[in-house]
């Protein structure tokens, strides 16, 4: 059984590419420019933010919620970045799964994660993933129920950097 991404799943990417634009075009003029010699909060501020929200975009949401997962018997291959990095697990490795809620303006989105010891190593999302339902079927019935886990965004921040 594998994961197939929802039309939304496309939008960090396109977001970071946007990004990546800004930062490498846009980003010099504000320190090349007379206009904006004498204007600090555009040379501070504006960098910052730039390169702050591709960071969030890329290794955030690129690296840990856009991947493809691929079940098998013995096996899970999750493919990263789009499938430009990809990881396989034995599923004798997987001590359980939990899930949580995600809130937003647009709804109220799920999220599994897999375990491996008291480590997430798989995120699948109802947001990014369109038979999300299909595939949590698939894990409830092959791994250990380990309960529901409270979104906490300060552990998704930590998450960015392992």
């Amino acid at each position: 059984m594998k994961t197939k991404f929802t039309i939304k799943a496309y939008l960090p990417l396109i977001l970071s590419t946007a990004f990546m634009y800004l930062i490498i075009i846009i980003l010099p003029t504000f320190f090349t420019s007379s206009e904006y010699e004498d204007k600090l909060f555009i040379k501070i501020f504006l960098p910052f933010i730039f390169i702050f929200s591709f960071v969030m975009l890329f290794f955030g949401e690129l690296r840990t919620k856009c991947i493809t997962v691929k079940l098998y018997k013995d096996e899970i291959i999750v493919k990263k970045f789009f499938g430009l990095k990809s990881e396989l697990y034995k599923v004798s490795e997987i001590e359980g799964w939990k899930y949580s809620h995600l809130t937003s303006k647009s709804g109220t989105y799920e999220y599994l994660y897999l375990y491996k010891g008291d480590k997430k190593i798989i995120k699948i999302s109802q947001f990014y993933h369109s038979n999300y339902f299909k595939i949590k079927n698939q894990i409830q019935a092959d791994f250990k129920y380990l309960g529901y886990e409270k979104l906490s965004y300060y552990d998704e921040f930590k998450e960015i950097f392992k």
